[in-house]
């Protein structure tokens, strides 16, 4: 048998199993990602989250009214010991709110101290007060963005 003839029947096949392979329709298998190369995730935080605004009175004796305000909706309560807290969610809506706290006490000896919290840092601080049976109101109010 010649080369040629050899090389004919033996790469013949060869060739023909190599076409078959390559048109086979069977996609190639998709390289694995790699965790290092995936870009991070980003969480979507919303633009706006609520407020919380924490109305204070702290001292000593009692008080005798506690009228606080948001928004011009009043709520009124008394009489009651110091230290006394209210707790108020400010919409985030984006418009300004306007909140007032006012006190009336009897009975306070030294210092009647009045304070706002919002998202957990100080505001707004006042003091009043006196020695002895001391009988007075006071007051302090606020605006923050919703």
């Amino acid at each position: 048998m010649e080369f040629p003839a050899v090389a004919r029947t033996v790469l013949a096949p060869v060739a023909l199993l190599a076409a078959l392979t390559a048109c086979s329709g069977s996609p190639a298998p998709a390289p694995a990602a790699s965790s290092s190369s995936a870009a991070p995730v980003e969480e979507r935080v919303p633009d706006r989250q609520p407020h919380t605004l924490v109305l204070n009175a702290t001292g000593s004796g009692s008080l005798k009214q506690i009228t606080y305000t948001l928004d011009g909706a009043t709520q009124e309560t008394g009489p009651v010991k110091m230290p006394w807290r209210q707790s108020l969610t400010v919409p985030a809506d984006g418009k300004p709110h306007q909140w007032t706290l006012e006190i009336t006490y009897s009975g306070a000896s030294g210092e009647v101290d009045m304070y706002s919290v919002v998202d957990g840092k100080e505001s707004v601080h006042t003091a009043s007060g006196g020695h002895g049976n001391v009988t007075g109101s006071a007051s302090i109010g606020g605006s923050l963005e919703g």
